[in-house]
Parts: structure tokens; C-alpha cells; sequence
């Protein structure tokens, strides 16, 4: 398989995660509030290379590939350099449809506690705006929640190797974007 063909089965991947976890956010009232990237602000946000390919492959495409390492290189912004301000604490994505899956599954999310019962993973923002429907959803819904691990584990199929390391996700779309310029070298992207 060559690159492109992975990019695509992964943002097929990234379409339907996305889809299952908006659907099951916008059901439970608990969706992220609009030009909110609170969490984009985060240094700590990180994404494996994998994860980070269809995003790489589309500076490729656009053939921004030196300005952007340059820009990953000598920035000193610790968030994601991806997410752009609009308005005075409003934002959004400047590379929305290649976001990786952090911020695809970030929101409102389930996972498996030792009994292998649903625990929900909720934003702190979400908890203080909505609390009410916060109540409500881990008491009523979290069994319907979207399950982090299940997501991975689909991730990890793609390719074990590329997803095995996390790194700051600038790190990570840095990598990416130096894979990508390797795959150039041996074969036609």
C-alpha cells in the first residue's frame, strides 16, 4: 500500500470516529462549545505520527512542506500550532478535516474501568457549563458512550509501528511531515 492509499483508509477511519463520537455527543446535549479550543491551547496535547500523515500529506500536496518544518522548528508556541484565533479566547482549527484523533474523540468520551465498566471522560468546561446533563448522561447514557480504547485499537491496526510513540503534537506533525519527504524519496506520492 502506498502512502496515499494509507491517508485514505486513515481519514476514512478519522470520518467515522468522528461521526460516532459527535453523534453520541450531540445526543447526551454535551457537544464542545463553539470556538471554544480551550483545549488546543494545551502543550500537553499529543498525537502519534500516524496520526498526524493525512494532515502531512496535504502540506505536501500544497508544497508548504519547508515553511511549515521551519515554522515547528523555530516556534516557540508550546499549544498546537494548528489552531487559529479568531476573535479575543475564540478559535478554531486551521486544518479541521486532518485534525488527529485526540481531537476527535475529545469532548465527551467512555472508557473501561478495571471491571470493564463504562467510566465517562468528560471536559472540565463541559462539567462547568452543562452540569445538569452531566448528571444525567452518567446515570442514564454512559453505556451508549463511544469507547476510547476501541478507537485506538482500530488506530493501532492501520500500523502498530507509527502509532506506538506519542509525542507534543507539533513534535508530532514535525515527524510526520519528515516521514512523508522520506516516502518522497522512494516513491511517487
Amino acid at each position: 500500500m502506498n502512502i496515499r492509499e494509507f491517508a485514505f483508509n486513515l481519514q476514512k477511519l478519522y470520518e467515522e470516529m468522528g461521526q460516532t463520537f459527535s453523534a453520541y455527543q450531540q445526543a447526551s446535549g454535551l457537544s464542545c462549545m463553539s470556538g471554544c479550543g480551550r483545549c488546543c491551547l494545551n502543550p500537553d496535547v499529543e498525537a502519534s505520527i500516524l496520526e498526524m500523515l493525512p494532515l502531512a500529506l496535504r502540506i505536501y500536496d500544497e508544497k508548504n512542506v519547508d515553511e511549515w518544518i521551519n515554522r515547528l522548528e523555530t516556534s516557540e508556541q508550546e499549544y498546537c500550532l494548528l489552531y487559529q484565533s479568531v476573535s479575543e479566547g475564540k478559535g478554531q482549527c486551521g486544518f479541521y478535516q486532518e485534525r488527529p484523533s485526540i481531537c476527535r474523540m475529545f469532548g465527551v468520551a467512555g472508557s473501561l474501568d478495571k471491571r470493564n465498566e463504562v467510566t465517562l471522560s468528560i471536559c472540565k468546561f463541559l462539567k462547568e457549563e452543562y452540569p445538569d446533563k452531566v448528571g444525567l448522561l452518567k446515570s442514564e447514557k454512559k453505556s451508549d458512550a463511544p469507547i476510547l480504547m476501541h478507537w485506538s485499537s482500530r488506530l493501532n491496526t492501520l500500523h502498530p509501528e507509527l502509532i506506538k510513540e506519542r509525542y507534543a503534537i507539533n513534535d508530532a506533525l514535525r515527524r510526520a511531515l519528515e516521514k512523508i519527504l522520506f516516502y518522497a524519496q522512494y516513491q511517487e506520492i
